[in-house]
């Protein structure tokens, strides 16, 4: 936190106080207090931004005075006690703390005490919905969510389609908790399957071919920070389950390795595609979807997010010195366009527009830049050829033909064509299947 707040910590426990005071004295003031009457005296003479406060000082539960005094002044108080009685516990609450930690505290504890604090201070609702540009009220209940997930340590599941925004929202919440700390990102699906846990857990020198020195995970670099893994549903199903087991344990071993690794850190996954609707279909595994769970954030598509387009398109308007107009039947082709790329797709098409030689962009300046999917496929499928074929073998052979192309555009990368079409790898390898039994293209998997 870059404020320095004004703490008063209140602990009669030395050893307690001396251990919680130097940790919080490396970027704030702190007075301490060792009995309730000279935390009432401190406050009777002046005021803090934050205070910790222990209940059983000179005599038992003589905190809840403190607490009393400190709601009157409106003073952030953290109660920090061995109490483990609901009564007790609710009692605090309802006198006015804000936060009940149970001792030994953690330094995660702390730290998000903290940035709950900060938070607080500010419109973290108002700069969220500022952020995105939207004044949606679904998309603003999703903000909510997010106002929330700062403050704790729980996982974080962000699904959206694609270009909705889930890599800058997961940006974004690390930025909130704390930017000092490790974001490492990775997109499942750009990594082949037999590399890829090797990236996630680390690997030993000379546990494969090709591994010529020992590196550490990305797991082991998250350490203390976010894990961001995006693309989640095209990760493997044999490396849910060990990715599983290692977040429930905080430790892992890497690849070749008989070291056992411990790794804390806050989960972020997102993904385009229904989870539940995978489970159902066993192409993922119900315990891991259970652990990714948490505070589950959904971004609505852009094109039902109408009413923040035009301030989307003024945004990325400015986003160059050079100004450039639209008129009034450009806005009204920018408004009815569907936008299956969504914010990622007007804010490419808005940049090739501000790069024209033109000032003023008329509706004909669009064309070729907003396509229509259905008009697309209206133009390419042969209803012919359908009604010859069958819908069924028609539709298996087109998205044959889709994924043969895709994955030559990628090189054959097939973790790369997973993601760019969504598809599990089961959907992938029964397409591959059909397409070798009818004497197709052979291609490396």
């Amino acid at each position: 936190m870059n404020t320095k707040l004004d703490i008063l910590l209140v602990e009669d426990d030395l050893l307690s106080r001396l251990s919680l005071k130097s940790r919080l004295e490396l970027s704030h003031k702190v007075t301490e207090a060792e009995k309730a009457s000279d935390a009432l005296a401190l406050l009777d003479a002046r005021s803090f931004d934050l205070a910790f406060v222990d209940l059983d000082l000179e005599t038992k539960l003589a905190g809840f005075e403190i607490i009393k005094k400190l709601k009157s002044k409106n003073i952030h108080t953290v109660v920090l006690s061995g109490r483990e009685e609901e009564s007790i516990i609710e009692e605090a609450y309802l006198l006015g703390c804000r936060d009940f930690l149970s001792k030994p505290f953690t330094k995660q504890a702390i730290e998000s005490v903290l940035s709950k604090y900060k938070n607080s201070q500010s419109d973290l609702l108002g700069k969220l919905k500022n952020t995105l540009m939207t004044n949606d009220p679904e998309t603003e209940a999703q903000l909510k969510l997010i106002e929330q997930a700062v403050y704790g340590e729980h996982p974080v599941l962000i699904t959206g389609e694609t270009g909705t925004g889930k890599t800058f929202l997961a940006k974004y919440i690390h930025e909130l908790v704390g930017s000092e700390k490790p974001f490492i990102h990775l997109n499942c699906s750009e990594i082949s399957e037999s590399l890829i846990e090797s990236e996630l857990f680390g690997h030993e020198k000379g546990a494969f071919t090709g591994a010529i020195k020992t590196k550490k995970g990305l797991m082991e670099l998250a350490d203390g920070g976010i894990l961001f893994l995006d693309e989640i549903a095209t990760l493997p199903l044999n490396l849910q389950k060990k990715l599983l087991k290692a977040i429930e344990e905080k430790t892992f071993y890497p690849v070749g390795s008989e070291r056992p690794v411990k790794s804390h850190f806050r989960l972020i996954s997102a993904t385009c595609e229904d989870l539940k609707t995978k489970v159902k279909n066993g192409e993922f595994r119900e315990d891991f979807l259970f652990r990714l769970e948490g505070f589950n954030i959904i971004l609505k598509p852009l094109r039902e997010r109408k009413n923040d387009l035009g301030n989307l398109v003024a945004h990325f308007l400015k986003q160059n010195k050079r100004r450039i107009v639209l008129s009034a039947e450009a806005k009204e082709e920018l408004f009815s366009h569907s936008w299956p790329g969504n914010v990622r797709e007007l804010q490419k098409v808005i940049e090739i527009l501000r790069s024209s030689d033109k000032g003023i962009i008329e509706k004909a300046d669009l064309a070729g830049l907003l396509i229509k999917p259905s008009d697309a496929l209206k133009e390419k499928i042969d209803i012919a050829a359908v009604k010859e074929m069958g819908l069924a073998n028609f539709l298996e052979k087109l998205e044959a033909e889709i994924v043969e192309k895709v994955l030559a555009e990628n090189n054959d990368r097939v973790r790369k064509t997973l993601g760019d079409l969504k598809l599990s790898n089961n959907s992938f390898y029964r397409i591959m299947t059909n397409i070798k039994t009818q004497g197709g293209a052979r291609v490396q998997s």
